[in-house]
């Protein structure tokens, strides 16, 4: 099997981060942290995708947890009652749904939801793509076999691999409601969802493709923003973000921005600490594919100084997720 984490809404509103690595096959350590004290409310903490090999044999199989623990804001650890869980594999034969709605991910926030035309998505689920990884070298609509349509459409393929795929939601989903994502291998339906269309599902990309922490920002130098690193007060910062829905020009599925620069038909705000940044730019981004956006927009001379003030972005009426941040001097 391999295992996703993602993190639950409690802890990205409350500004904390999520660290992983692997000690061994199937075995993760996870560490949920913050350069802040802030209490965690109740709620799911971590998502956890557990994605079961084709070749599994039938049975129950226990998801084992070990070394859990936990601090006050002091530090001091606190008790933490837990349990471990259960995985039942039953045989199937014929077509099988290897893909939940929920595996359906923004990019950018790593949070299921409606998804938006040009928004680039990942999926996660069991044995949905070729055995062996496929980079697109070219943006494609097949890699390694693998394939993935909206109500027939093939979307661009960016990454696919035994349990996980990234696409681009094509823009002829404009004026849609739902849609129903099929995923095929040479051909053949292997998994699908029914899912919700949305306007616009915009969401920040983060340093280390988390959804959460750090956000994909550049100073007005272009260089990388960062607690080190931090954008001074009145200075431009370039944001990086996806699923601004349908752009004026309309955008091209796959296509890489050249000279035209598309620009969301759909109102760009900026939000830093609570405080509106004035956005001097919002529109493709140049040598990126069709779908990801750039935002530049100057940091507010009232916004506080610290590495972790929030931002947020604002497509038509929706917000991007919780838990983003910029590095302020």
């Amino acid at each position: 099997m391999s295992l996703v984490v993602t993190v639950g809404d409690p802890a990205r509103t409350e500004g904390k981060d999520l660290f992983l690595a692997d000690l061994a096959p199937n075995k993760k350590r996870v560490l949920l942290t913050g350069l802040n004290q802030n209490l965690i409310p109740d709620g799911a903490l971590l998502n956890l995708f557990v994605n079961v090999n084709d070749n599994a044999a039938g049975g129950t199989y226990t998801l084992q947890l070990s070394n859990v623990c936990a601090t006050d804001p002091l530090g001091r650890t606190v008790p933490v009652t837990f349990g471990n869980g259960v995985i039942t594999v039953t045989a199937q034969g014929g077509v099988v749904t290897s893909l939940q709605p929920s595996g359906v991910l923004n990019s950018g926030s790593f949070l299921p939801g409606p998804v938006a035309p040009g928004e680039l998505i990942t999926l996660i689920g069991s044995g949905i793509g070729p055995a062996v990884a496929q980079q697109a070298t070219a943006i494609q609509t097949t890699l390694g076999g693998a394939s993935v349509l909206f109500d027939g459409i093939a979307a661009p393929l960016l990454y696919a691999g035994p349990n996980q795929i990234n696409a681009v939601v094509p823009f002829a989903l404009s004026n849609k409601s739902s849609t129903q994502l099929q995923i095929m291998s040479r051909d053949q339906k292997i998994g699908g969802a029914g899912l919700s269309v949305a306007a616009t599902a915009p969401a920040i990309f983060t340093l280390d493709s988390s959804g959460i922490g750090p956000g994909a920002i550049l100073n007005q130098d272009s260089s990388v923003n960062s607690p080190a690193n931090p954008a001074a007060k009145g200075s431009i910062v370039a944001i990086y973000a996806t699923g601004a829905g349908q752009t004026n020009p309309p955008s091209v599925d796959g296509q890489i921005t050249g000279a035209t620069l598309s620009t969301p038909v759909l109102p760009v705000s900026v939000q830093i600490a609570g405080l509106d940044a004035k956005v001097v730019y919002a529109g493709a981004a140049p040598d990126l594919v069709a779908g990801g956006i750039q935002v530049n927009a100057i940091v507010p001379a009232g916004a506080p100084s610290g590495a972790t003030v929030p931002i947020a972005l604002t497509v038509g009426t929706t917000r991007s997720q919780s838990g983003v941040t910029l590095a302020v001097k």
